[in-house]
């Protein structure tokens, strides 16, 4: 949930069940965020992004009117003139209205949308294409300089032939028009372009690489760089590139439950997770014999499904207990032995076995830095004398790791469901998404 500079005008008690279903809405695949929008001291604009924005309206406007909420709809100029604005009244009389936008269109997805600020950064730079032309010039001159086969000095590895059809097809279809969010990453980008610019006067770059299905030989598949960077010296860098505001926060790790307890060694643990889960699957109506020979499988998610449509807040109370239960579970694996949980960090964020080392550049709107985190979470991991996961509070799924010597460093985990349909939340059954999102307690340089 993005509050934005909004989060006063939000009713702590009164509006509780509200935020819990917009919560719980924004863990559902389909939805990408919620936000507000704009604020007052009578009326708060909420708004939901997702890729069936109809099918969620609905869905969200049973649940406020389950919780008791008396639901209308209607067009409000300012919110959406192409869908109805969900309008209703918290029991104080202040009025709450929910818009509805399109996350993305055809192609528009969240590779398409990375693969502008990967491939047109590397292209800029091989061809001396400045970063400050407007964004219809930027765009023509990249769509003019884009190679139509791969090999040195870039921006698609030799052999790669599907990566070049790909790159033309993504540049074809990011013709900057009236979506934002295109000319938004466009712009990106520039700025990662003038990073590169920079970079360069300092250490040499004779090749740059988009690394979208092919890297570079000698590279790990599992190195998370998207453009690689060839030195003239020989030497070669991979640079993870991330795009958002500089507070946003973007997944560094995405992994699962059982990933997580298959690492530790602990699958007596999980099965015992697992069995902490059955009583709430019980009230949703499942049979012992169910839970027993059909846990985890399609048919009984699609039986959630069904008590979901006919009991969404008992489904969300059922499943928030669940996703406590897994969240706590999760909590207790980190902090059962240090030692793996230093190697888990070192060889699954930190990646420090691979052969070619990696950095991550942040972008945003106004300029492109290198995000030093890795450095100080490495430091932080090899120093600290103690590494504790905890709860915070204040949110259901937020979860952290902390690192102490002297300094802290949080490292700020989340557990939910990234499914869609009635594969989401209890019909992900104890496999719920684990995500890595940022690290905190250090001053970023730029």
């Amino acid at each position: 949930m993005n509050y934005g500079v909004f989060r006063s005008f939000v009713q702590n008690e009164e509006e509780e069940n509200v935020i819990n279903l917009l919560e719980n809405l924004e863990s559902r695949s389909e939805v990408g965020e919620v936000k507000i929008k704009s604020a007052n001291s009578k009326t708060v604009v909420y708004i939901v992004t997702s890729d069936r924005r109809f099918e969620t309206q609905d869905l969200l406007n049973q649940q406020l009117s389950a919780a008791g909420f008396n639901v209308s709809k209607s067009f409000i100029g300012g919110i959406s003139n192409s869908q109805e604005t969900t309008e209703f009244l918290l029991p104080s009389g202040l009025k709450r209205r929910i818009g509805f936008k399109p996350s993305r269109s055809a192609m528009q997805d969240t590779t398409f949308m990375a693969s502008i600020t990967e491939l047109f950064p590397a292209i800029a730079f091989l061809n001396g294409i400045s970063p400050s032309l407007s964004t219809e010039q930027f765009y023509n001159a990249i769509l003019a300089a884009n190679p139509s086969s791969a090999g040195a000095p870039g921006p698609y590895v030799r052999g790669s032939a599907a990566d070049v059809t790909k790159g033309r097809e993504i540049i074809d279809k990011a013709e900057p028009g009236p979506d934002f969010k295109i000319r938004e990453k466009i712009t990106n980008a520039q700025n990662i372009t003038r990073w590169l610019n920079n970079h360069n006067q300092k250490h040499p770059i004779a090749e740059v690489y988009w690394g979208y299905r092919t890297k570079p030989s000698g590279v790990d598949a599992a190195n998370p760089g998207d453009i690689f960077l060839v030195y003239k010296n020989g030497g070669m860098l991979g640079v993870s590139l991330k795009a958002g505001t500089t507070a946003s926060k973007e997944p560094i790790l995405n992994t699962y439950v059982k990933p997580l307890f298959d690492y530790f060694g602990k699958s007596a643990d999980y099965t015992r997770l697992k069995e902490s889960l059955y009583p709430q699957y019980r009230e949703a109506g499942v049979s012992e014999n169910d839970i027993r020979t059909k846990w985890g499988s399609s048919p009984l998610a699609q039986q959630l499904g069904v008590f979901e449509r006919e009991n969404p807040r008992e489904y969300n109370r059922l499943y928030d207990i669940n996703l406590g239960l897994v969240k706590q579970a999760v909590i207790n694996l980190f902090n059962s032995n240090i030692t793996k949980t230093r190697r888990f960090i070192r060889s699954q964020i930190l990646k420090t076995q691979l052969k070619t080392p990696f950095i991550k550049v942040k972008a945003t709107m106004t300029t492109a830095y290198m995000d030093n985190s890795y450095d100080q979470l490495q430091a932080g991991l090899e120093a600290a004398t103690s590494i504790v996961a905890s709860d915070p509070g204040g949110s259901k799924q937020d979860f952290v790791i902390t690192l102490t010597d002297g300094i802290t460093l949080n490292m700020e985990f989340s557990a939910r469901s990234n499914k869609s349909g009635f594969l989401h939340k209890l019909g992900q059954f104890e496999n719920l998404s684990i995500k890595f999102n940022a690290i905190g307690g250090f001053t970023r340089n730029q």
